[in-house]
């Protein structure tokens, strides 16, 4: 059996790439190769190609039959691509494994292979299989980038990297492995190497705008997490001139402009696209987002929202934004007489029901919105629903409603942590302590760090002026010391269980670290008034008093003001 030739390896490699860095901090989400690769895989002449018959300027029949076989192999392989795209592993493993037994040394079905065991991480079999491949073809990047990724993923950096710049001596071009070798970098903390990874892959590839546009983007995405958003905009802009009017190279740039808050200068560029793609839905949606932040726009938005919803009926999108904006503007009787379409329309999909939920929520007709997502709850399970129904039942003093729901789901899963923070705020509410406690150490069992549950459960203890509460307290702040919320909690217990020097520092760290958090700042008169410091405590006292927002302690703080100008 023939064995692929280097261009046919090196753009299967890139195909299989997409699925292959799900997890990838730098990688992952930042484009689908997939997708590209499928849409010109049918146009390279070169894939699967057997050698040419240079005595004849036309085909032979030993010829045709071979590129017979070849095409049969390309759709082979799509097939297997698009069942594990669609997650039907256990398919796509069937497939494999038919393949294989007709074909056992092509290295392409062997790498197929690998990227099924690697989905169900069996990792061992993985790199198995993508050994074998290599020895099949020792110039097999698919197979070298595949042991890269398995090793990245079980922190074998130094392997990873091996593996990957093997890659790179077989293609200098491919840009997955300069992006395994920017992942590498950035587990190791090296963020400089990582911003010079990919300023050297951005150079290697130019000229190719969609190898470009898959830099940038990630150059976009590291520079964002280092807080460095103006970095993206001349790369955007470097893009453009070399490409202009190209979609791709607008929408770089339209991303870079957005992220750099330069609002104006974004939707001229979004608007380009649309005038260059008719058919265009996406960036027609994320205009009518821009617009939607600014009155007066409402017809605009809506007509882009019409637009985007006849290009493809079949596509919900539009339709849902409109509905959700139609809420926002008050309009919610047109909301729900859309929502009651869109619930027609897509009856298997919970997205109608859920919209008339919030219409009818708008409206203040809390029975009928949870009637609506208790529909959409029943049609497709989700927490988020879940919980905003459990938030109407006590919403409408039907807390024991509530739980009696949530205890039911609780049931089918009885480590869902969000679950039973839930139950613990509303039996919080009640001053059920006990039940409240237990909800909390459910959450502490499974995730002994969870801040939420550390905090909340220190909190609990304090009312009930248990010694627990200092202990857990502290943990929470020791894990999270830049936390106001936290550092509040944790300094309000310590000045009410007897340590008020101690609960003003904390104290004075978390009003730092929110100014404007009016009870924080009553915590904070209070250990001012604890430590004998009264005049520190009246000037936070008078100062949030006079304020016109109230804020769940003012009460409090008018009778300590009292107190204290009375003494």
């Amino acid at each position: 059996m023939k064995k692929y030739n280097t261009h046919n390896k090196q753009t299967l490699a890139a195909i299989i790439l997409g699925l292959l860095t799900t997890s990838s901090s730098i990688t992952a989400a930042t484009y689908d190769l997939l997708d590209r690769q499928q849409n010109s895989f049918g146009s390279d002449s070169e894939q699967f190609s057997p050698l040419p018959n240079e005595s004849s300027s036309s085909p032979s029949i030993l010829e045709s039959l071979q590129q017979s076989e070849i095409n049969k192999k390309k759709s082979d392989y799509l097939e297997v691509l698009n069942l594990l795209k669609q997650n039907k592993v256990d398919e796509a493993d069937k497939k494999v494994s038919e393949l294989l037994k007709s074909n056992p040394n092509e290295a392409g079905f062997i790498n197929l292979q690998a990227l099924v065991f690697t989905i169900k991480k069996d990792l061992p079999a993985a790199e198995q299989s993508y050994q074998k491949a290599i020895s099949l073809d020792p110039k097999n990047i698919l197979a070298y980038l595949g042991l890269a990724k398995l090793n990245l993923e079980e922190n074998k950096l130094d392997q990873a990297k091996e593996y990957a710049n093997k890659g790179l001596a077989i293609n200098d071009k491919a840009i997955n492995a300069y992006l395994l070798l920017a992942d590498v970098a950035l587990k190791q903390k090296n963020t400089v190497e990582v911003e010079n990874i990919l300023t050297a892959a951005l150079e290697k590839v130019k000229g190719d705008i969609n190898a470009e546009a898959e830099i940038v983007k990630n150059l976009g995405k590291f520079y964002a997490s280092e807080k460095q958003p103006e970095k993206i905009l001349p790369l955007s802009e470097d893009l453009i001139k070399r490409y202009p009017n190209n979609n791709i190279a607008l929408s770089l740039l339209a991303g870079a402009q957005l992220i750099n808050n330069k609002k104006d200068l974004a939707e001229q560029s979004l608007r380009k696209i649309i005038n260059n793609d008719k058919q265009d839905i996406s960036h027609r949606l994320l205009i009518a987002q821009l617009l939607s932040e600014q009155t007066g726009k409402d017809k605009e938005v809506i007509a882009l929202l019409d637009e985007a919803a006849k290009i493809d009926t079949n596509n919900p999108q539009a339709n849902l934004f409109k509905a959700a904006y139609l809420i926002k503007l008050g309009r919610s009787k047109e909301a729900l007489d859309l929502a009651t379409k869109l619930d027609s329309q897509f009856p298997k999909l919970p997205l109608g029901k859920v919209l008339q939920g919030d219409a009818y929520l708008a409206d203040k007709k809390l029975d009928k919105a949870t009637a609506a997502y208790q529909k959409a709850y029943q049609q497709q399970a989700n927490d988020k629903i879940l919980f905003t129904i459990a938030d109407l039942l006590s919403a409408q003093k039907k807390p024991a409603d509530a739980i009696k729901l949530l205890n039911t789901e609780l049931a089918k899963n009885p480590k869902n942590i969000g679950i039973h923070f839930k139950l613990a705020t509303i039996y919080q509410q009640q001053n059920d302590y006990k039940q409240t406690e237990n909800h909390y150490q459910a959450m502490l069992t499974e995730q002994p760090d969870n801040l939420l549950a550390l905090n909340n459960l220190a909190w609990v203890y304090s009312q009930q002026k248990d010694p627990k509460a200092i202990g857990l307290g502290k943990k929470a702040f020791e894990k999270a010391p830049e936390s106001a919320a936290i550092a509040d909690t944790y300094g309000y217990i310590l000045l009410k269980q007897g340590q008020p020097a101690e609960g003003l520092t904390i104290l004075e760290k978390a009003a730092g670290l929110a100014p404007k958090a009016n009870d924080i700042q009553f915590h904070l008169a209070e250990a001012y008034a604890a430590n004998n410091n009264k005049q520190k405590a009246l000037e936070i006292l008078e100062t949030i008093v006079k304020l016109e927002q109230d804020f769940s302690e003012k009460k409090a703080a008018v009778s300590l003001l009292e107190q204290l100008k009375a003494k």
